[in-house]
């Protein structure tokens, strides 16, 4: 049987996604009602985000079945730095900002890391 014909002959079944991650997008609310007005090692991250990344980080309602790209995004860093897979975590936040802003921001991701383990 030619690739081809077997390409037609097993349906393609897409990937299930992860779950999305209610902390995050519940952070994320709590950041944007708050305006860096709370203690909370998530809200602060993702308050300071934006001026990161430079632009407004997307959330989606927690009732939502799709992830956001920024919540895919932060998800990405926190399985990274809950596997010490620093390759992975580097690239992820040098993908969207700068060295100097990636290392003011190394510290808000490891205290929201430590946070989210400790919800978990």
């Amino acid at each position: 049987m030619s690739h081809t014909a077997l390409a037609r002959t097993v349906p393609l079944v897409p990937a299930a996604a992860p779950a999305p991650n209610l902390v995050l997008r519940k952070a994320g609310r709590r950041a944007r009602l708050a305006r860096g007005s709370t203690d909370d090692p998530m809200t602060a991250l993702i308050d300071a985000l934006p001026t990161a990344i430079g632009r407004r980080l997307r959330f989606y309602e927690p009732g939502a079945v799709e992830r956001s790209f920024d919540e895919a995004w932060l998800d990405n860093i926190f399985d990274a730095i809950r596997q010490g897979d620093t390759d992975r975590y580097r690239f992820a936040l040098l993908s969207r900002m700068s060295r100097e802003k990636a290392s003011a921001m190394h510290f808000l991701f490891c205290k929201a890391a430590q946070h989210l383990h400790a919800a978990a």
